[in-house]
């Protein structure tokens, strides 16, 4: 008799591990799918050549980005920063579940960078994810995007703390590089040396000029940008929205590379013009990408800006900003 009570508790806890088993199998595969379906709108590249050879291609082909980014969400759902940013409408986001507080926060002219990532700030590189959110760009291995968490919460309390420039390890599956690419908040009155903006008489639109150089871990660049914008309503709040009308930029320039392993920077220069009906009138002079991208210094040179909006009277709005 002990021996058959013996024998219908094994084969009770036998089907209770089993059925337990089963239940841990299904809640691997729910996490799993949730973290791919969170991922399937960043893009992703088997190897830096590849990733390398994407930036290439969109570079030479010179198409508007901002309209490539619309087309890749409604007809694949990928939803970049750069749409986010400057074209995304208000009930789109609701739709969404969209939350501002939620959207990485990029500060960059570049249309390659933001058009990369998608709203969390993320992109796919081998087996790490980059992500770029205020003053941090993150590196961690796939699965262990909660890590990034920990590490917000230790430098808020100070226990943990990074310099500008400077990288760090936390743990195993992070790296947290602080960035030097600051935001700049700018308005027609204030002073910069690499942005300016002027507003067209009594209307609600501008033109912002801009010269960048960013380095962000996974990618960097060097450039300028002409771009008229229009205060209206982005998601759910009221914002300087990107709009297409006739755009000009004309500059000579000259900069610093330096890659990782050289000891001392190549010096480049580069003269153009991109006269446009369009969103922005940009040249991205240089550029580099891969896990250890190279530098840009700007050296010396000007870049001329001017913006038609009209609307308005007189309609063009022009400045210089030198090196």
């Amino acid at each position: 008799m002990k021996n058959i009570l013996r024998i219908i508790v094994l084969s009770t806890l036998l089907i209770a591990c089993s059925q337990d088993d089963t239940l841990l199998q299904q809640e691997e595969t729910s996490i799993n799918t949730k973290e791919e379906t969170k991922e399937s709108s960043m893009l992703s590249f088997d190897s830096q050549d590849e990733f390398k050879e994407f930036i290439a291609q969109k570079m030479e082909s010179k198409e508007n980005l901002l309209d490539e980014a619309r087309i890749a969400f409604e007809e694949r759902g990928r939803l970049s920063l750069l749409l986010v940013y400057n074209s995304l409408e208000k009930e789109e986001a609701e739709q969404l579940g969209l939350k501002r507080e939620n959207i990485a926060k990029v500060d960059s002219p570049d249309s390659m960078l933001l058009f990369l990532l998608n709203e969390n700030g993320e992109i796919g590189i081998e087996d790490k994810i980059f992500r770029i959110d205020g003053d941090f760009v993150y590196t961690y291995t796939r699965g262990f995007g909660k890590v990034i968490n920990e590490f917000i919460a230790a430098n808020a309390k100070g226990d943990v703390q990074v310099q500008d420039g400077e990288t760090i390890s936390f743990g195993e599956n992070l790296t947290v590089f602080k960035h030097e690419n600051k935001i700049e908040e700018i308005t027609e009155k204030s002073a910069s040396t690499t942005k300016v903006i002027r507003e067209f008489n009594r209307r609600k639109a501008r033109m912002i000029a801009k010269q960048w150089n960013g380095l962000w871990a996974f990618y960097s660049s060097i450039g300028s940008v002409t771009k008229t914008q229009e205060w209206s309503k982005v998601l759910w709040w009221s914002d300087w929205k990107d709009v297409k009308t006739d755009n000009r930029l004309e500059f000579e320039a000259s900069w610093y590379a330096q890659d990782f392993f050289e000891v001392s920077p190549r010096i480049k220069s580069k003269s153009s013009h991109n006269y446009c009906n369009c969103y922005e009138a940009i040249d991205v002079y240089d550029w580099s990408a891969g896990f250890i991208p190279a530098e840009f210094t700007p050296r010396s040179g000007v870049t001329k800006h001017w913006s038609h909006w009209y609307p308005a009277t007189p309609n063009t709005v022009g400045t210089w900003i030198y090196y």
